[in-house]
């Protein structure tokens, strides 16, 4: 039933799963269906298609909490005061693993290849560089994945999500994941078949570094 509401066209809706853990909480404020490429929210219209899917693939796996936010007519991670966030901050985790995805569009964002991690300060540019270098080397185990870029130093990237209410919050660390459209979406808008190897990497990655 849960992967119906995500695969809505156009329907708004919070999903909100409580699962046993709540020490490490799954998000995706931007969901979209592949193919869907714009949300009904003027602050941010581009949607990150089939995030939603990846972040509670983690969820499930890890049994994590998770809140995915699906053609939200508000930006769920920008306002501290929004249900997501809200959310977020009640189950009080240690630390905050947000899915996001960009649109490869060229110049100085990132291309199609790279995977961008933040944790939205340069205080933090160590974990995030960290989580960086352990899922490039998870990575290398897959072939359709070794050829991918993940940088996680915040003077490089560009998605640093340095003004991302929930990313930069200290009740809890936060990482950043900004996934190109190639681990998203496959020829017909789906998931690629390589998408679950890359689900275990980041788990594997989750498992390292977020450490109680």
């Amino acid at each position: 039933m849960n992967c119906e509401i995500l695969s809505h066209k156009i329907a708004s809706i919070l999903l909100i799963e409580l699962r046993h853990r709540k020490d490490i909480v799954v998000g995706a404020p931007h969901h979209t269906l592949g193919g869907v490429k714009n949300m009904p929210c003027a602050e941010h219209e581009d949607g990150d298609e089939n995030t939603g899917f990846i972040a509670r693939q983690i969820a499930e796996k890890m049994n994590l909490s998770s809140a995915i936010a699906c053609n939200y007519r508000i930006d769920p991670n920008k306002n501290l005061r929004t249900d997501y966030s809200l959310q977020i901050a009640m189950w009080a985790p240690k630390y905050l693993i947000e899915i996001h995805g960009h649109g490869a569009k060229g110049g100085k964002r990132p291309d199609n290849s790279t995977i961008e991690i933040s944790s939205g300060k340069m205080e933090r540019n160590e974990i995030s560089k960290s989580f960086a270098a352990t899922l490039k080397e998870k990575m290398q185990k897959h072939e359709p994945l070794k050829n991918y870029n993940v940088c996680g130093d915040f003077n490089q990237i560009y998605f640093t999500a340095a003004k991302t209410a929930t990313i930069i919050d200290d009740r809890w660390v936060s990482i950043h994941i900004e996934l190109p459209p190639s681990i998203r979406l496959n020829s017909t808008k789906g998931l690629p078949t390589f998408t679950d190897d890359f689900v275990d990497c980041l788990i594997e990655s989750i498992n390292e570094i977020c450490k109680n």
